[in-house]
């Protein structure tokens, strides 16, 4: 086994790379990257965080900024919020730009929410030949201090994508925790390019998922505990626009699903073709 130290880890190692996408967060910000480095720390994993600070009014960058020293930071910014849509977009573009085809990306909201143990079962997932894995409140997760109405939404709207988008073994498809293979991303980018994720809000998580099922690759789950009790301040998610957004984009796919997912059959270039 080649053991080799290239940019000071072994060759054999694949490094996990955070992309966080993060709206006025300040005050969780430190309760997140402590956690994250207590749990790389103990798995004694090579890891870089990505914040992709979208267009925050309060101290957000200010309060990453104070771990630059501490951990491996990138920050990127955008001046006006953009959406988690291109805020994800832009931290996979440095996540790709620095990492290697065997290295992980994992995304994760900055609120907190998402609780980090279920991070090594979604390595090993990884390591075994999955390609994206996913953390799940259904199931065998929990999801704990969310108001009633939005626990029903969300438990009435999974229903109906897996009617819809058919995606065997998966029964979250909105979540922001997930681990995916940097090659399949590589793979996914160098085929739809910046079409990758065209929604800018919350539902570009399922619009990502729809894309990357139909390319065939090998999709997991493992269960997650979502305790939005932890969160400092309220949740950036806006339920009305929510529900609007998954009922344009499920009954988009259903009534012509080549209007999301790339023939792979066609030419290449038709991917990259403007929109009229």
């Amino acid at each position: 086994m080649n053991t080799s130290r290239e940019n000071g880890r072994s060759t054999s190692e694949a490094k996990a790379y955070f992309v966080i996408p993060a709206y006025n967060e300040a005050e969780n910000i430190m309760f997140l990257f402590n956690n994250i480095r207590r749990f790389m720390l103990f798995f004694e994993q090579p890891y870089h965080v990505i914040l992709v600070n979208d267009g925050s009014t309060d101290n957000t960058t200010a309060e990453a900024e104070k771990y630059r020293d501490t951990m491996p930071l990138t920050v990127e910014s955008f001046d006006e919020n953009q959406g988690p849509g291109k805020a994800f977009l832009k931290g996979f573009e440095t996540a790709l730009a620095m990492a290697r085809d065997d290295d992980m990306v994992v995304t994760i909201e900055a609120d907190n929410t998402s609780d980090l143990c279920p991070l090594y079962k979604m390595f090993e997932q990884c390591r075994r030949g999955h390609d994206l894995v996913l953390a799940s409140v259904y199931g065998e997760g929990k999801v704990v201090g969310a108001p009633l109405h939005r626990k029903i939404f969300s438990r009435c709207a999974n229903l109906m994508m897996q009617i819809v988008f058919r995606i065997r073994k998966v029964n979250t498809f909105t979540s922001f925790f997930r681990v995916y293979k940097v090659s399949m991303l590589r793979s996914a980018y160098d085929l739809y390019g910046e079409r990758l994720i065209e929604e800018s809000g919350f539902i570009c998580m399922l619009e990502l998922l729809v894309k990357l099922h139909s390319l065939k690759y090998k999709i997991a789950q493992v269960p997650m505990l979502l305790d939005s009790k932890i969160r400092v301040g309220k949740s950036k998610m806006k339920s009305f626009n929510n529900i609007k957004d998954t009922l344009r984009f499920t009954l988009k796919y259903f009534i012509n699903s080549n209007a999301i997912v790339v023939n792979t059959h066609q030419d290449k270039l038709a991917v990259s073709r403007p929109k009229e």
